[in-house]
């Protein structure tokens, strides 16, 4: 199922979004241990909670979607959190653009909070987010399993064969089953 920047915009616009749990940041800061300054990168940023909190521990952190109304939501939101919070239209799956436009090798994080499964090209996502990693940084992404969905939602989830594709040809890596219902959170070291 492809969903559209249109969708999303409508969404964003509307102010719909999930809330950041305290298992997601206490798993976060467990496994990640953000120093102050260092740089993060939050992929598909939605209306800006989870970059907010990465800002919140101390990271100067690149929200960045690629729907306007998210960008402009965030930096509606988070005006007070500047400069330690920034937020730009990126399309990540635009490799060009990311290449023109985003430093490779400066980010100790980069998160894809509920995002990894729209991406229609996964295996060249996970190229970019290497590329755009410090050597220790670590990418963290949070997924619903599919295998844990109703059918009719499964296409918002990794399914078991996406998981095996997300963490092969990482150095390292954790997991924790961050809900009952199948949310999952993976921090994975290049």
């Amino acid at each position: 199922m492809t969903i559209t920047v249109a969708h999303w915009d409508r969404v964003f616009a509307a102010g719909e979004g999930r809330r950041v749990t305290p298992a997601e940041l206490r798993f976060l800061a467990q496994h990640v241990r953000p120093e102050p300054g260092q740089r993060a990168m939050d992929v598909g940023c939605g209306l800006g909670a989870y970059a907010a909190e990465l800002t919140g521990l101390g990271y100067r952190t690149l929200a960045v979607d690629w729907a306007e109304a998210s960008v402009a939501a965030v930096r509606d939101r988070y005006a007070g959190l500047l400069p330690g919070l920034t937020a730009r239209h990126l399309d990540f799956e635009d490799d060009q653009t990311v290449v023109n436009t985003v430093p490779a090798g400066e980010f100790a994080l980069v998160t894809m909070r509920l995002v990894f499964a729209f991406m229609s090209d996964r295996t060249a996502a996970a190229q970019r987010v290497r590329r755009l990693l410090a050597p220790d940084g670590a990418w963290v992404v949070t997924t619903p399993l599919a295998e844990q969905l109703a059918a009719e939602r499964a296409h918002i989830g990794l399914t078991r064969a996406d998981l095996g594709a997300l963490v092969e040809g990482w150095s390292s890596g954790c997991w924790c089953d961050l809900e009952s219902g199948g949310l999952r959170c993976f921090v994975l070291r290049p």
